[in-house]
This record gives structure tokens, sequence and C-alpha cells, in this order.
């Protein structure tokens, strides 16, 4: 696994922050979720 510092804006924060809570996860597990599933978008998209 890989640490990274990564700088959002503090509404998009709020709202990962408020859609993690809604799904019972962190916010790390919601991030780590979403990049996963755009990674395999972008992958079927070439």
């Amino acid at each position: 696994m890989v640490r990274i510092n990564i700088e959002i804006e503090q509404e998009l924060h709020k709202k990962a922050k408020l859609n993690a809570l809604l799904k019972n996860m962190t916010l790390i597990e919601y991030i780590h979720e979403a990049l996963e599933t755009q990674t395999k978008k972008d992958r079927g998209k070439k």
C-alpha cells in the first residue's frame, strides 16, 4: 500500500465525507472505492 497526500476543495471533502458516512464507510474507504471504480472505467474507454 502507498500513502499519498492530496488537496481537495472544502466542499468536495464535505460531500465525500457525508456520502461515506451514509454508506457506513470511512472517508479513506470511500476514496479508495471511488479511485478503483474510476480506474476500471478508464481502462474500458481505451
